[in-house]
């Protein structure tokens, strides 16, 4: 897979954290670690040392689970391939033989309008666990149900791997700033607040904080219209 998708793939794996967000987590729990043996043994040369193993195990632990979780997603698409093309394959031969695909299974109400619609007599084919409701509901308007147990179909190719995993690759998550600034009245309230806090440095700074004044009431209006709109 491309990198751009492998880094979307990642950040799902550390629940959301990029390479610098990790690599300064690892720092930081290694040199406590360390920090807490010299406190103990004041011997700054095993402290050291332990602070480059915890470093260390922390690298090693990371690509492992990397590697465990790449893993887990190409099987888990392979098989939705194979799923797929046995579905494809079990379709068409269901509508060579006149029958009539239900997918995916509906509900009891569901199965009364098919029933109704297609008239009695009708065979009807659908995916998955054998549901006894289902087929107690066709068989009271004179229909039948057939079960087929989910097989796999060909093996797909890489390309078709890859493929389906740069399609259904975690879209990345905005930063936080940026949903407040997209919020509407939340760029004239975060102006005001940045605005009356430059006024502590900035000369004139009366006038900066009327700035910053009259952008947080614009604000505040509106943000207030929006929830009234809301609501």
């Amino acid at each position: 897979m491309d990198r751009m998708t492998e880094r979307a793939y990642k950040r799902k794996c550390f629940q959301g954290r990029g390479m610098v967000a990790r690599s300064l987590d690892m720092a930081f729990f290694s040199l406590l670690g360390g920090a807490c043996l010299y406190v103990l043994i004041r011997n700054l040369v095993f402290s050291t040392l332990l602070s480059a193993g915890l470093f260390l195990f922390f690298i090693l632990w990371d690509r492992r689970r990397w590697h465990r979780y790449r893993q887990r997603i190409w099987q888990e698409a392979d098989r939705s391939l194979r799923r797929e093309a046995w579905l494809q394959q079990e379709a068409e031969r269901i509508r060579g033989e006149g029958g009539v695909i239900l997918y995916p299974t509906p509900d009891g109400e569901r199965m009364i309008g098919l029933c109704l619609n297609f008239g009695q007599g009708t065979v009807f084919h659908s995916f998955g666990d054998t549901n006894n409701d289902l087929l107690a509901t066709a068989e009271a308007y004179g229909c039948s149900v057939v079960f087929h147990p989910w097989q796999e179909g060909s093996e797909p190719s890489r390309e078709q791997v890859v493929e389906r995993l740069q399609r259904d690759a975690p879209k990345r998550v905005y930063a936080l700033w940026k949903k407040l600034i997209q919020l509407p009245g939340n760029r004239y309230l975060l102006t005001g607040v940045l605005l009356l806090l430059l006024s502590i440095i900035l000369r004139r700074a009366l006038y900066w904080r009327i700035l910053g004044s009259l952008c947080l009431l614009i604000g505040t209006i509106r943000r207030s219209v929006t929830l009234y709109r809301e609501t």
